[in-house]
């Protein structure tokens, strides 16, 4: 009975997820809350646009670590994709964040998009008043100008 009442859980997610806005944001998010990071990988894996549904997590500083680490996994995973690129005007807003930490995981994966544009995002971050989200944001550009070349 507990394995069709999960199941029964999960179709409801499902549905929910196709059919209202931010249900794959939420799908996500709980996929990542029970440990299924490898079917989030898989899903962003055969539609890269999904990424973008991972960014109410990083907007999230309430976000369990489990969750922000997977989305985060997913984020690293994605590094130099067009679809991270394609985010660079939504994580140039969420470092601009009012909580260090949101700052912080925006400017990081502005650094792993390898885009042009993410640089004077990472560069209005140098002067934040967290020293983390500096530091950073210095190594976001750093990588970005040896990608660069």
């Amino acid at each position: 009975m507990a394995d069709a009442m999960k199941l029964l859980d999960e179709l409801k997610l499902r549905v929910r997820a196709a059919g209202e806005a931010g249900g794959v944001a939420d799908y996500l998010h709980v996929l990542l809350m029970e440990g299924a990071l490898k079917t989030v990988v898989d899903l962003v894996d055969a539609r890269p646009e999904l990424l973008g549904e991972l960014l109410p997590i990083v907007a999230n500083p309430e976000a369990g670590m489990n969750v922000r680490f997977g989305a985060g996994a997913v984020f690293e995973r994605s590094a130099g994709s067009a679809a991270l690129g394609a985010l660079v005007p939504r994580l140039g807003t969420l470092a601009q964040h009012p909580d260090a930490r949101v700052r912080a995981d925006a400017c990081h994966y502005l650094g792993l998009s390898g885009s042009a544009d993410a640089r004077d995002h990472l560069r209005h971050r140098l002067a934040d008043e967290s020293a983390d989200v500096r530091e950073i944001a210095a190594d976001s550009l750093a990588e970005l100008a040896k990608a660069a070349g």
